[in-house]
């Protein structure tokens, strides 16, 4: 997948590279377990990505300005996979209040919208939206452990609990 966008100025040349990394070490493990990254120009407003089940399809959309952005939308579509490999929920309910106070306290706002989705839908974004801000290393971690060939069935505890 080429990913033509624009740099933001407010990113290193490091930090760049870095998540240029991370996105190349996440296709290569969602290309090896069957999921079929590409781009594509979204027209819906807003839409970052999607992660398309019945065709095991993740979307990243045109619209970002950077790589630390493709990475968050990765992460995120990577972590609706995670779930569909589970078969649900990754996390253990016990976390669920804390990831939305971490969220809250990072980007209110972002946690309000999750109030936009059906109250059905509203679990997996809170997921999805907390794992895209783990360092890569941890979303690598968590996809191996739900998507790997070695899969494990429990929930996730060390690697995921929220931090204040």
């Amino acid at each position: 997948m080429a990913l033509l966008l624009g740099a933001d100025p407010g990113l290193t040349q490091t930090q760049s590279q870095s998540h240029w990394q991370a996105i190349d070490r996440l296709r290569t493990l969602l290309g090896q377990s069957g999921v079929q990254v590409v781009q594509r120009n979204c027209n819906q407003r807003g839409l970052q990505g999607l992660y398309h089940q019945s065709s095991d399809t993740i979307v990243i959309c045109q619209s970002h300005r950077d790589p630390a952005a493709v990475w968050n939308t990765l992460a995120h579509e990577a972590t609706h996979r995670m779930q569909a490999c589970r078969g649900g929920p990754i996390t253990d309910t016990r976390y669920h209040r804390s990831m939305a106070s971490a969220i809250a306290s990072q980007d209110p706002n972002d946690l309000q919208s999750l109030r936009l989705y059906p109250a059905s839908e509203q679990l997996s974004e809170l997921e999805a939206r907390y794992t895209a801000r783990l360092t890569p290393e941890q979303v690598i971690q968590l996809f191996q452990r739900y998507c790997g060939r070695s899969n494990s069935a429990g929930n996730l505890s060390s690697l995921h609990t929220p931090q204040p």
